[in-house]
């Protein structure tokens, strides 16, 4: 969901200048009809943002870029066995991907002030992997904390043993779903030199009103969700004593590691553009510049989902940090592990030895 910023798009294309009336402004934000009926505003383009985006993005792309290609290697050639878990987390590269692809056109979109050079079948794909990306982040997130409150608080249940190929059948679904949703904006229409998939003051149409419930609902529903799941795992923690265990602990870090990434990656945008929505209804022109500006400027924070999911996969999984470390050259070597872990074992060698002495001591006195 993106707000077209471009103020000479009226939403009454027939009306010509001179209907205008004598008193306002051919530049006016605000316009009237011949009647004197006050029509909609709409927002000023901002410069600033275009080359705000144009930066952040660019940084963006080269983090996620490396980040998720190296979760890719990871998990495809150096975790065995794959368990349901690193299904989800190899579909939430994959929705990643779909996004790192896209970055470099977005990124000559905003550096050219919001002009697409690339053609209209090419911005419709854009678009809609942009938009599949969004869709496919927040289901897998909500797949994989979901799945983890299966473990830790329905442990006996048949979906907290399911394999990975069951997990696969289950994301194959997912994934299919997650493309019909957004199956729209290849049938949408956009102008010649604008890419972007929601633009303030067209006519409203089925398709329009489809892709604003679904960037409402899809953030909202899942993030229901993701918190009921942490909630339950922190009662099931405490009700059970399992506080010490550090399966538990790992499944709670995970979990808030999970509602950070996505608070973080998406709430913004909601908030504004839904705030841009409500001052487009009030025609409140200063503050619809104000929403739009901010609605765009989030957009750097949606698509940082892409360098934070393989923050998050260090927490979902000990294995994929040991090697990522490793694959870094950060890991210490096997020699410096040895002599760090021999001083412990030996220490804890002779606590044993030492328990055992006072033991024996103990029996022979009584």
């Amino acid at each position: 969901m993106e707000f077209h910023n471009v103020s000479a798009a009226s939403p009454l294309p027939s009306l010509s200048p001179s209907t205008l009336l004598p008193s306002l402004p051919p530049s006016s934000s605000a316009f009237t009809t011949a009647l004197g009926a006050p029509a909609h505003c709409l927002p000023t383009p901002s410069p600033k943002v275009s080359v705000f985006l144009a930066s952040v993005l660019g940084v963006e792309f080269v983090l996620g870029l490396v980040g998720n290609s190296l979760a890719f290697f990871i998990f495809c050639v150096h975790t065995r066995p794959w368990t349901s878990n690193t299904v989800f987390l190899v579909s939430l590269v994959i929705a990643d991907f779909l996004l790192i692809i896209n970055l470099p056109l977005r990124v000559d979109y905003y550096f050219h002030h919001e002009i697409w050079r690339f053609g209209v079948t090419a911005c419709k794909l854009n678009l809609f992997m942009l938009s599949s990306n969004r869709t496919g982040s927040v289901v897998f997130l909500t797949a994989i904390a979901f799945n983890r409150y299966l473990k830790v608080g329905r442990p006996h249940h048949a979906l907290s043993r399911v394999s990975a190929r069951a997990a696969a059948r289950v994301a194959g679904g997912l994934w299919v779903g997650i493309l019909l949703l957004n199956g729209h904006l290849l049938l949408t229409a956009h102008p010649s030199q604008s890419c972007l998939s929601y633009r303030l003051g067209k006519a409203s149409s089925a398709l329009l009103r489809w892709h604003q419930a679904l960037y409402v609902l899809e953030f909202f529903l899942p993030l229901a969700i993701i918190l009921f799941a942490i909630v339950s795992i922190g009662l099931t923690i405490r009700r059970r004593g399992l506080g010490e265990q550090a399966g538990p602990r790992r499944a709670v870090r995970m979990l808030a590691a999970v509602v950070a990434v996505y608070v973080v990656c998406f709430l913004p945008s909601v908030i504004f553009g839904m705030a841009s929505l409500v001052a487009f209804r009030l025609n409140a022109c200063r503050a619809l510049d104000i929403c739009t500006q901010l609605f765009h400027g989030s957009l750097a924070f949606t698509y940082l989902n892409s360098v934070l999911d393989p923050v998050l996969y260090c927490f979902s999984s000990p294995s994929f940090l040991r090697q990522g470390q490793a694959l870094l050259g950060l890991r210490q070597s096997p020699a410096s592990e040895e002599s760090s872990y021999e001083p412990r074992t030996w220490l804890q060698a002779s606590r044993r030895a030492e328990a055992a002495g006072k033991l024996q001591a103990e029996a022979s006195l009584e």
